[in-house]
This record gives structure tokens, sequence and C-alpha cells, in this order.
């Protein structure tokens, strides 16, 4: 039986340390030398996990090839327990590798991922011949059902961390554009100005509103709207440092933090931002619609810490900049 191997969880060493001690206590409970746990890969097993007894001869991460015939790539292959009291007994083991070990008595058991995918097996090795009672099975039976039950509360831990993360995301993100929503924004500008403000550094807000787009709305509707939004968004996303914090703040009005910005640096920036915006066009239904945008340029004071009291008073700069005729940039003085 071949299992298609997918990504799975990280096991933790604290887990790892918890199988060692029950590879520890089935050793003793067993009477055998040897308790391992096996993980299987495309070509080979490796040791995983092993109990700490001088009389087991292997070492963690140790390779047993595939091909080989050996015990554990045959639990594997045929997905089910295998008792070998005495291997030297039944020619079919006669080329196993662990004969050549001494080792002439198994019994073993696969462990898989909850979709089914292989982890690899749990067994007990000794160089007496032994036969196992019921009751001992079904302990090893038990074992395995702890290894495995241990694989799907990780993977289901790995479920809830991708589902959390991707809840996170919706949560942050503006649908319509994909860069941060309002309040994304104004959370992750407050922990960078935080971050500025112990830094002693400047810091500027540009706010952007693209000039008239209800007239863009209103002449070719909604969705050539929606269009517009997303362009002017790549564009400014392309056009910005990697640090700049940007975002939606609502409709079709934008903002850019700036941190380790000076003023002047910052009204470069926004007239680069604004010539890169006047060369979209959006062909339409035959129409080539250009869009302009107005900015609004302010530079925090130093006890500045609330992201809500600049986007504020740029906003104050922005509605300048409409007034003074559209497609320009606004700031206070140098």
């Amino acid at each position: 039986m071949t299992s298609k191997l997918s990504k799975h969880p990280h096991i933790s060493s604290d887990l790892l340390n918890q199988w060692q001690t029950i590879m520890d206590i089935l050793s003793v409970i067993m009477d055998v030398p040897i308790a391992l746990i096996m993980r299987y890969e495309t070509a080979h097993f490796s040791v995983y996990v092993k109990n700490d007894d001088q009389g087991n001869p292997f070492d963690i991460g140790e390779i047993v090839e595939n091909g080989t015939g050996s015990y554990c790539e045959s639990v594997i292959n045929d997905d089910n327990p295998i008792l070998i009291p005495n291997a030297l007994l039944d020619e079919k083991w006669v080329n196993a590798p662990e004969i050549e070990m001494g080792l002439i008595n198994y019994l073993g058991f696969p462990l898989r991922w909850p979709n089914g995918d292989a982890f690899g097996t749990i067994c007990i090795l000794n160089t007496e011949a032994v036969s196992y009672s019921e009751k001992q099975q079904q302990l090893m039976l038990q074992i395995k059902n702890i290894v495995e039950s241990n694989l799907e509360l990780l993977e289901k831990n790995q479920q809830l961390e991708v589902l959390s993360n991707n809840l996170q995301y919706l949560a942050n993100t503006d649908d319509l554009t994909g860069i941060w929503n309002r309040r994304a924004f104004i959370h992750e500008s407050n922990k960078e100005l935080q971050r500025t403000i112990r830094s002693n550094h400047n810091t500027c807000l540009l706010m952007m509103d693209i000039d008239d787009f209800k007239v863009i709305n209103d002449a070719f509707g909604h969705e050539v709207g929606d269009e517009v939004l997303k362009l002017f968004s790549h564009s400014i996303q392309a056009a910005k440092r990697p640090y700049d914090v940007f975002g939606r703040i609502g409709g079709e009005e934008f903002a850019v933090l700036l941190p380790e910005t000076t003023l002047k640096q910052a009204m470069l920036l926004a007239e680069r931002l604004r010539k890169k915006v006047a060369a979209i066009f959006y062909y339409t239904g035959g129409n080539n619609i250009s869009i302009t945008v107005s900015i609004g340029a302010y530079e925090l004071k130093e006890d500045e810490t609330n992201i809500l009291v600049a986007l504020n008073k740029a906003d104050k700069l922005l509605y300048a900049a409409k007034h003074a005729g559209k497609n320009t940039v606004m700031a206070e003085a140098l």
C-alpha cells in the first residue's frame, strides 16, 4: 500500500520527549531491549524515537532503506500489524536486514496521519524468540492509538492556526483592494508610531482621495469604479516603500504612513505617487478613463501618538488640495 506524502505539522521536542518516555516504559513492560518509533519517508525509514537502553543498538536518525524487505516496510505495505515470533522459522524474512543484527523477534503497528498518510511504525524487537500474548498485543495497540491521537491533535491545531490566520486576514483586509482596511491601518500605524517615537525619527502621513470618483461611478457604473479603485491601490502598493503602511480609509480615500520620513521627503514621495496615478488609464466600453489624485501631506509632531489625530489633520490638507484645483499635493509650510 502506497501513501501520498503531504505537508504535515512539525513534531515538537516536547512531544518527542513524551514519546521517548513511552518507549522507555514500553520496553520495560514488554521486557525487550528495543522499542522504536520509525519515521516513514518515500525512500527509507529512519529511527525517530528509541528507548534509552544500552541494549538498543539503533541511533536516532539511523536509516533503513526501503526495498530491503525490512519488518517495518512490510507493516506499511500491508497496512497491518505484524507479529514475528521467530523470523528464522519463516523464509519470508530470510533477507530482512534485521536478521543480520540478530533481531529475530518483532511486533510492529503502522502509524498514520489522520488523512491516511503513513507516518511510520511503532515496534519492539528482540534477539530472542517470543510469542506475545493477546494482552501484550492489545497494550501495543493502545500505545499506537495514543501516538496517532497526538498526530490528530497536531493536525487539528495546525488547521485551527490556518483558520485563525485566514480570519485575521479577512478582518484586517479591504476585500476589494486587498490592502489594509481602516481598522487595520489604524492599528498598524499606531504600532509604527510607538516604534518611531522610541527611535526619535520623523514620521509623515499622506491622505489621498481620487479626484471626481463619483463622476466615474455615475458615468460608467460601480463595477468600473471598483476596477479603478483596484488599479489605484495596486499602483500605490507597487510604488510605496516596503515599510510604509498603506490602507483604504473608506470610499475613495486612502492613507500612507511614512516612517522615518521628513516632510520634504514626504512631499517628494507624494509628488511621485501623484504622477504615477495620473499615468493610469482604464479602457472600458470604448472609453479610456484617466484618474488623478489629491494628496494632503502632514508631518506628525513629537507628542502625537494617535494616528486618528494625524488623519484628521492630513484630511484638512487634503481638503485644501481639492480646493486648490485637484491633482495636487498640499502640505503645511516647510
